[in-house]
């Protein structure tokens, strides 16, 4: 019986032609677990610009890998699909909600079709990953039929893929088919490969602050300092100690000195009076070989 059925599956998918992809691309969110298990929960989604997203699949040409370095949280209320979770649980079982799984769309137990998956599937076969693929005869997928509205993307564009909770890093690569429309709007199939899981990284994303990291993928509210501008060396005229980016303003170097022309120590090169002015200028005869000799001039 799983033969035939494997077969008609087989036929049904390869009915449908191929065309445009409305996949936009994969979306890592991290949600948050109040630390009521270990580690980091986060959530793989395929961003839609229309149509659906039926499979996740493998193949001998198209491996799929989700790993982690570290072993995935597996709560012993769980299941590996979304699908097998009850979430009216929950409240006995809260670790329950953070359970590592796969899905095609965001249905918990009850809430629609659940996730079909080929027959020998393992999810999990290793605690740190979902391998799937890559040798002969090694067809592999989670799915749901085209007409299940849980493969159309959400409000947001997007189409839950799975939950994964470690406490390592999580990385991979997967293979997706879906259509442009449903099947009864005349919808085509496309097919995506080799996706390569987003990588989250924590840091300032506002280019304001003086924290901001252009590598940034997620705020983590490090931003502190917003960024003024001006010219941030002191040994220039144009120094403004208020700024902390420099804007490249600093244009005049500090010249010291008496900037007084009424004093003898008077510097036309000084640019800033550093005190030195000491000595007024009065003019008169220096010459005491002369009549007009004022003894009390001294220019």
């Amino acid at each position: 019986m799983k033969k035939i059925f494997v077969s008609l599956l087989v036929i049904f998918f390869s009915s449908i032609s191929y065309s445009q992809s409305t996949f936009v691309g994969l979306v890592l969110e991290e949600v948050d677990n109040g630390g009521a298990v270990p580690g980091t929960t986060y959530r793989l989604y395929a961003e839609l610009s229309g149509g659906l997203v039926y499979a996740v699949y493998a193949n001998e040409a198209n491996p799929l890998l989700i790993e982690s370095t570290e072993d995935f949280y597996q709560d012993g209320f769980g299941g590996d699909l979304q699908s097998d979770l009850n979430s009216a649980f929950f409240m006995m079982a809260p670790t329950m909600q953070y359970d590592t799984w796969l899905t095609i769309g965001d249905a918990y137990f009850g809430q629609g079709d659940a996730v079909s998956t080929t027959p020998g599937f393992s999810a999990f076969a290793s605690g740190s990953s979902v391998s799937l693929g890559g040798v002969p005869l090694s067809d592999d997928s989670w799915y749901k039929f085209t007409n299940d509205p849980n493969c159309q993307p959400d409000g947001n564009g997007l189409v839950l893929l799975g939950q994964f909770t470690t406490t390592g890093s999580l990385s991979g690569y997967i293979n997706l088919q879906g259509m442009t429309d449903t099947p009864d709007n005349d919808g085509v199939g496309w097919t995506e490969t080799n996706i390569p899981i987003p990588v989250i990284v924590p840091g300032c994303t506002d280019p304001l602050y003086v924290e901001y990291d252009a590598l940034a993928t997620e705020d983590d509210g490090s931003c502190a300092t917003l960024i003024v501008n001006g010219c941030t060396d002191s040994d220039y005229l144009e120094y403004d100690a208020s700024a902390n980016t420099d804007d490249g303003s600093c244009a005049t170097l500090i010249v010291n000195g008496c900037t007084d022309s009424d004093y003898l120590e008077y510097d036309a090169s000084a640019n800033t009076d550093d005190g030195s002015c000491a000595t007024l200028i009065v003019n008169g005869c220096t010459d005491s070989d002369y009549l007009e000799y004022d003894a009390s001039a001294n220019t």
